[in-house]
């Protein structure tokens, strides 16, 4: 008699156990290489970008899936074993590439980074509401088109706690975006930097017009006119003030910031001056001799989309309007009258070369202006809606010491 009797039962749940690791393993397999193939290729359609944006300023929970899957494959059998802790260690080292190198960066600037922080959530929302206010009747505006009259609004954000009577600095947000979004678009950022001791006024604006593209420009120093004229009210410093934008509103920012009233006029009667200029992945240069875009949009559906919508805000082409290109392009506004800058640049940016602003940085300095060039490897345009991304932790620190730097009493 066998002492020892066999357990078909006990047989066949380890069959089961297998074949469900062997499906795991492929599954996450598959699932980190579906994200690392929409990272590194060009998008076929906005959804496939903001895709990848996502699985690129998440990559870390990509790696936590894939070291998943390779554990798993060890209870596989045969050539499926191999092939999927292959794959998943493929996509285990691809995954930790980009937080790796921001780390790396972070650690070369001294800027402590959080990892508890990382699964922290969007930048979407955040814990109070704004007082919100018109700063524009279009109607009433000497800028623009006055048969289609709108009201412009800018929220304001003031810090959760502050009981002390002195004057907070003012800084002045452009929110970014292809086409007409909101004020606010990132509440979380506002509140931010409205509790390191700051009065946020975060503005809408008339989205470029077809063939006006200065229009939101002006609607810019509109805005930074009515914080200062308002500014009192809101426990505000009328004296020291920054504008700061993202994408399209970084753009705007600089232009808002480096132009003259005689350049690009006002929407409405005040005093546009600012003390300090932020831009986040913002193009500098739109004449001839900028720089091509990334090879990745250029082999993009995107690529032709984005040309023409270009052309159709200036009202033609370059080589048709080199003098109104030159004008929109804040490389060549650049003198030593500039305000203080700081240009924060993702290196795996859809829509910008980082040459762009390498050499937008090159300017200033020759300028003498005081600059700030954070360049930021492996992150993407719109990183910072990431909250507790690498990204955004580094981003957040520059952020702090910059304005701390230029607004102070």
């Amino acid at each position: 008699m066998n002492p020892h009797p066999s357990h078909p039962a006990g047989k066949r749940l380890a069959a089961v156990g297998r074949r469900c690791a062997t499906a795991l393993t492929f599954a996450t397999a598959l699932t980190g290489a579906g994200a690392t193939a929409l990272v590194l290729l060009p998008p076929v359609s906005w959804s496939a970008w903001q895709y990848a944006l996502l699985a690129l300023e998440f990559s870390l929970l990509f790696a936590a899936l894939a070291a998943v899957g390779l554990s798993a494959s060890l209870l596989a059998r045969g050539p499926a074993r191999v092939i999927a802790a292959a794959a998943n260690g493929a996509v285990l080292v691809a995954a930790l590439v980009p937080p790796a190198a921001i780390w790396s960066t972070a650690r070369d600037e001294g800027i402590p980074l959080d990892l508890g922080a990382y699964t922290a959530g969007l930048s979407t929302s955040t814990d109070r509401e704004p007082e919100t206010h018109v700063y524009l009747r279009t109607g009433d505006s000497p800028v623009g088109d006055p048969d289609t009259p709108e009201d412009l609004v800018l929220d304001v954000w003031r810090p959760a706690e502050h009981t002390d009577r002195d004057l907070l600095p003012i800084v002045v947000n452009v929110h970014g975006g292809a086409e007409d979004l909101p004020q606010s678009l990132l509440p979380r950022w506002d509140t931010w930097i409205a509790d390191r001791g700051y009065v946020v006024f975060d503005a809408d604006y008339r989205h470029f017009p077809d063939g006006d593209w200065s229009v939101p420009v002006s609607d810019v120093k509109c805005a930074i006119g009515w914080a200062r004229a308002h500014a009192e009210e809101h426990g505000a410093d009328p004296d020291r003030v920054a504008v700061t934008g993202q994408s399209a509103g970084g753009l705007l920012a600089l232009l808002a910031a480096y132009t003259t009233d005689e350049e690009i006029a006002p929407s409405c009667e005040g005093d546009s001056g600012v003390d300090a200029a932020v831009a986040w992945y913002s193009a500098s240069d739109g004449t001839a001799s900028a720089p091509e875009v990334p090879w990745r949009q250029r082999l993009s559906p995107l690529g032709e989309e984005l040309h023409e919508s270009s052309v159709q805000m200036m009202g033609g082409t370059v080589e048709e309007l080199p003098e109104e290109y030159a004008l929109a392009s804040p490389l060549e506004h650049v003198s030593p009258d500039t305000p203080p800058t700081l240009l924060v640049m993702p290196g795996h940016d859809l829509f910008l070369d980082p040459e762009d602003n390498r050499r937008f940085a090159a300017r200033l300095d020759e300028a003498g202006v005081p600059h700030e060039h954070l360049e930021i490897p492996w992150a993407e345009h719109m990183f910072d809606l990431n909250w507790g991304g690498f990204a955004s932790q580094v981003t957040r620190h520059e952020l702090e010491e910059f304005l701390g730097e230029h607004l102070a009493p």
